[in-house]
């Protein structure tokens, strides 16, 4: 159902991957994205961020044997929720789609549920 009160231009990803938030002056502060957009991010984190200056947004996509830095994305906060803050990028996020492919892998690299199946018994008498 359309949400008329949505203002999101972009599909908005519910993701989990570690992020390093830094200032001008080099600061950082560490997070994990809790859900991601082309526009956007939903950051968890401890530390305090202003409104009104700029960030530079570092996200680690974490493999097996591997990982993926994508660096340099500059944003700013839109909001702060609890203890997660939006940060609005500055320019759209060019690699969006690599987050979709790293949540399929994701799921894929998951061990299958345990399921307890029943067995049906067929007596004969």
């Amino acid at each position: 159902m359309y949400d008329s009160n949505e203002k999101r231009e972009t599909t908005r990803l519910d993701i989990e991957a570690s992020v390093i938030i830094s200032d001008k002056a080099q600061n950082k502060i560490s997070g994990t994205i809790q859900n991601l957009s082309a526009n956007g991010a939903l950051i968890k984190t401890n530390g305090q961020l202003k409104s009104g200056i700029p960030y530079w947004i570092s996200i680690e996509l974490q493999g097996a044997s591997s990982s993926l830095t994508i660096n340099n994305l500059k944003g700013t906060v839109a909001r702060h929720d609890g203890d997660c803050v939006a940060i609005a990028f500055s320019d759209s996020m060019e690699w969006l789609t690599l987050f979709y492919i790293y949540k399929q892998k994701l799921k894929l690299d998951q061990p299958p549920k345990d399921k307890t199946t029943s067995k049906k018994r067929l007596t004969i008498s």
